[in-house]
């Protein structure tokens, strides 16, 4: 039997909603499956656009960039990457050169990317 999903708006009565063409999923993944889970997500979900999946350390962003399963064009920007490669980096992902820009949430605060498909 699959467990039911509820999902709860919180954010009923807040004026800043999220734009109505975004979708929300939750996927639930046991952590040692979730390189496998991520690709995965990358190839139904990403359909072929831009995509930007954030992680928590700059060891779990390099982790990705060097993952075998993996098999999209993928770059990283974290604080150990010298700012004018961060800022080759971005031209790059907003010129369309390579599809998966992973960064840690630290780097990501500012971004100003058009035509995102997909965040994870």
């Amino acid at each position: 039997m699959k467990p039911s999903v509820r999902i709860v708006d919180l954010a009923v009565e807040l004026k800043n909603k999220t734009a109505r063409n975004v979708q929300h999923l939750a996927i639930q993944c046991p952590f040692q499956n979730r390189l496998s889970a991520l690709a995965d997500i990358l190839v139904v979900y990403g359909k072929g656009g831009k995509v930007i999946v954030f992680t928590q350390t700059k060891a779990d962003a390099n982790s990705l960039l060097l993952s075998d399963k993996i098999k999209q064009d993928i770059e990283v920007m974290h604080g150990d990457i010298a700012q004018n490669q961060r800022e080759v980096t971005m031209k790059r992902f907003k010129e369309g050169k390579f599809r998966v820009l992973v960064a840690t949430d630290v780097a990501s605060r500012g971004l100003d990317i058009p035509n995102v498909d997909l965040v994870i």
